[in-house]
């Protein structure tokens, strides 16, 4: 039987960014090496709006608890989701 192959690669992120509307904030991550937006978008596809920005504020207010954002970043973050649109 075939195993199955798939080319492993490493996005680079610098930033929080959703769609063209870039946060300025920090892509920072855990001692895992999980990124906030790999945090986020492990939980995709989300059924609507309402469902992303839910998961980007859960994960900013993990990331707050963690020392790895403040709430000054939090918000931005969050107020950057609730501008982003989904692709329909």
């Amino acid at each position: 039987m075939a195993e199955r192959y798939h080319a492993y690669f490493r996005r680079v992120e610098p930033n929080i960014v959703f769609g063209r509307i870039d946060s300025g904030v920090p892509n920072r991550g855990r001692a895992d090496s999980v990124t906030f937006l790999d945090a986020v978008w492990k939980n995709a596809p989300f059924a609507n709006q309402e469902q992303f920005v839910s998961t980007v504020t859960r994960t900013a207010e993990e990331w707050v608890a963690a020392g790895l954002m403040t709430s000054a970043q939090k918000d931005t973050v969050v107020s950057t989701a609730t501008r982003a649109r989904l692709p329909s």
